[in-house]
């Protein structure tokens, strides 16, 4: 049986904010390259994050 890739609905609650906390790493993105994966599962906290601060 192949691996559940990270963008699967099971992840869903993962991939978003539960209350103030945000989950990032290269389990959560769909990039087979670790390091990458983290980066963008990161950037992609952040710039939800980012969104929430007001101007």
């Amino acid at each position: 049986m192949p691996p559940t890739p990270p963008d699967a609905p099971v992840f869903a609650p993962l991939n978003r904010a539960a209350g103030r906390v945000y989950f990032a790493g290269d389990h959560l993105s769909p990039t087979d390259a670790c390091q990458h994966g983290a980066f963008t599962s990161a950037r992609k906290a952040v710039t939800v994050l980012h969104g929430r601060v007001p101007a």
